[in-house]
Order: C-alpha cells, then sequence, then structure tokens
C-alpha cells in the first residue's frame, strides 16, 4: 500500500510514519507538508528535515488558507482554491496513492477532496480535544475518522468515529537515551523551555525578564523557535546571555529546535517545564511525567490549547497560566509552586494511563478503510 501522510500536527505524524517503518516494511509512504511554518513570516518548518531524516519522500505543497484572513484574501484564497486541488489529484496520481491519511490543517483539506474524487481511501485523525474546522470538513467526507478524546465526538455528526488515541514517538520510552553532546557531563536542575515547533515570543520574553532569578536555581534548556523576518529570538537570547556572569552563563542553553532524542533524554532527566499547551506537548508531558507551568496561546480555534491545558492541570500534572494575565512575577510564582509540588505532580502523572497505544490502533483502521475501499 502506497500511504500519504499530511500533518500540521507533526508529531503524530511522525510516530505513525515510524510505526508503519518498523512493523509494516511493506508499505511505501510519503509525506506532504509545509516548507514554511508561516508563510508570512518567512518561518522555515522542521517538518521537511524530520521527514527526510526517516528517507521518506517530502512533497513541498502550499494550500488555500481561510481563516484569520481578510475579506479580500478570502476571496482571493477561495478562488485559487480549485488550482489547488488540481496539483493535489497530480500528486496522488502520479505517486500512485492508495490512502491518505490526514492530521488536519488547511493544507489536508484539497488532498481529501482529490483523494475523494479519485475514489482513494480517506482516514482523517484529530489530535486535539477540540476538532478544528479544516478537520470537521474532512470527517465529514473521510472512509474513516479517528480521534484521541472521547469528547471530540461532538464536533462532528458521525457516529463511526474511532478512539484510537494520540500516536506517540516511541522513543519518549527509550532506556537507552544518550545525553545531548551540547550540554556538559554534570547537570541538575534542568528547566525545558518551550515554545512549540514555532516558538513562544511571549515565553521567549517572560524568560528574558526572569532569566538571571531562575539560573540561581536551575539549569536551562530553551528551545525558543526558528528566526523569521519579524524576530530572531536565538540571536537575542543569545547576546542576552554572554552578558551574564560566567557561572549563570554556563548554565543557560539555547536551541531554535531540539532534535528529538535529546528532547526525550531531557523529558526523562529533567525537573519540570514550562510550555503552549498544544495536544502533543501535554501529552508528551504527561508521559514522560514531567509536570509543567503551560501557557496557552490564546487566539487557538475554540480555545483548543486552554483545553489541553486544563486536562492536564485536572490530572494534577500543570499549572495553567493565562497568558492575558500572566507576568514576570507570577511566572516565577508558578515556578514556585512547581518546586513545592513537583515530587507529587509527578506522581499524579505517573499513574493515569494516557497511553493507548495509538500508533497499532490507527494502522489498524488504515487497514480496515482500505479493504473496505477495495471492496466498493
Amino acid at each position: 500500500m502506497r500511504i500519504l501522510i499530511s500533518g500540521a500536527h507533526l508529531t503524530p505524524a511522525l510516530a505513525m510514519i515510524d510505526f508503519i517503518k518498523t512493523n509494516h516494511k511493506e508499505h511505501q509512504i510519503y509525506f506532504v507538508g509545509r516548507l514554511y511554518s508561516q508563510e508570512k513570516l518567512i518561518q522555515k518548518s522542521v517538518e521537511k528535515e524530520e521527514v527526510e531524516k526517516r528517507q521518506i519522500k517530502f512533497i513541498p505543497f502550499s494550500a488555500s488558507k481561510f481563516v484569520n484572513y481578510s475579506f479580500l484574501a478570502k476571496i482571493i484564497s477561495f478562488l485559487a482554491f480549485p488550482k489547488t486541488v488540481s496539483k493535489a489529484r497530480r500528486i496522488l496520481l502520479e505517486e500512485k496513492i492508495d490512502l491518505f491519511l490526514s492530521f488536519g490543517s488547511y493544507l489536508a483539506v484539497p488532498f481529501a477532496i482529490a483523494a475523494k474524487s479519485l475514489g482513494i481511501t480517506v482516514v482523517t485523525h484529530e489530535q486535539t480535544i477540540v476538532m478544528g474546522k479544516a478537520n470537521q470538513f474532512i470527517a465529514s467526507i473521510a472512509d474513516k475518522v479517528a480521534i484521541s478524546y472521547p469528547e471530540t465526538k461532538q464536533y462532528t455528526k458521525r457516529q463511526d468515529t474511532v478512539l484510537t488515541g494520540n500516536p506517540i514517538r516511541f522513543r519518549l520510552f527509550a532506556k537507552d537515551l544518550k545525553k545531548p553532546n551540547w550540554l556538559p557531563k554534570k547537570i541538575e536542575n534542568i528547566l525545558l523551555v518551550m515554545g512549540g515547533n514555532q516558538g513562544s515570543f511571549i515565553i521567549n520574553d517572560l524568560i528574558k525578564a526572569n532569566l538571571e532569578k531562575l539560573l540561581e536555581n536551575y539549569s536551562i534548556v530553551h528551545q525558543c523557535g526558528r528566526a523569521n523576518k519579524i524576530k530572531n529570538s536565538s540571536k537575542d537570547l543569545e547576546e542576552l546571555k554572554q552578558k551574564l556572569p560566567k557561572d549563570l552563563r554556563e548554565k543557560y542553553f539555547i536551541k531554535e529546535w531540539i532534535e528529538e532524542e535529546d528532547l526525550f533524554w531531557i523529558y526523562q532527566h529533567a525537573k519540570f517545564a514550562i510550555s503552549r499547551s498544544g495536544a502533543n506537548a501535554v501529552l508528551e508531558l504527561s508521559l514522560a511525567p514531567l509536570p509543567a507551568i503551560l501557557i496557552p496561546l490564546p487566539n487557538a480555534y475554540h480555545n483548543e490549547q486552554m483545553a489541553n491545558a486544563e486536562m492536564m492541570q485536572r490530572n494534577n500534572g500543570a499549572l495553567v497560566l493565562e497568558q492575558k494575565y500572566v507576568s514576570a512575577s507570577t511566572l516565577l510564582d508558578g515556578v514556585s509552586h512547581l518546586e513545592k509540588n513537583y515530587k507529587e505532580m509527578r506522581s499524579s502523572l505517573a499513574k493515569n494511563q494516557f497511553y493507548q497505544d495509538a500508533s497499532a490502533k490507527l494502522y489498524q483502521l488504515l487497514l480496515i478503510a482500505y479493504k473496505e475501499k477495495k471492496r466498493l
């Protein structure tokens, strides 16, 4: 079977690629994705390098986006949309695709439509509690729909959704992970700071405001996001680092992007984290288990990041700080709270059964969908 995967939510897509490559080598996998995570800001995406690292063909693609645009931009996008679908059809035909697996987003919409028109099997998976608009549309035409949480059923009229859970990169649980070579031999009290694969200006600025105070007690690993035409966070933070006293400078580690093997080692050895609350970050932190301060992205669709964060907080694994209220002082108060309670929070996370062998369940759903389509 020749499978085309698209994944705006990259980590579950990578988890499925790893699962299929490891356990079902008979299949051929292709990936369609973005060269830029934010085209307007010209911010390079990590999709291409992460996919090609796995020796999977990466097909660059851009698609019309109808949300958060002006009325005129929406009209232009609407007029260009048929050409986008035609381009998706050509790719499906040229690569002789048998099944399209979507992990949501506007980029997947033309491929779902094109695949449906060509009689190609379509399966979509929703990672978050809240199903996005693009995935709601894809779910309406897909052969099978998989969800990560029971609450997600309310966002689609279909009664045949399948609860698979969210695919997790299996190396998260590995016992043979090596310490990143960019960290010193001896490192203690690691505070992991993450802003998603695009980084977070807000979180970066909060760390800047508290950097010296935090470094007095912690070694900070800071994933700050890649440069774009507005800001080069890595450069700004590096300049600030050079102004620190030597003993503090040696405890601050800045990375635009953290490779997954390095990240998983840090998950296993960090004390706690400060992070946005995308679905995959929350699930991986919960499984690590790594207590966290979560600062949800406020303009996410249906406040989905808040829903993700509150789930982890309900399991006593996180402290949620709303962006509109968070400040340098409230962040420090949050760090003090985690310091006092992290053992109890870590224990609470460890007791919860978040992992559901989702990759295997989703793979079985792909087979069922493909076989049912072939019988028609």
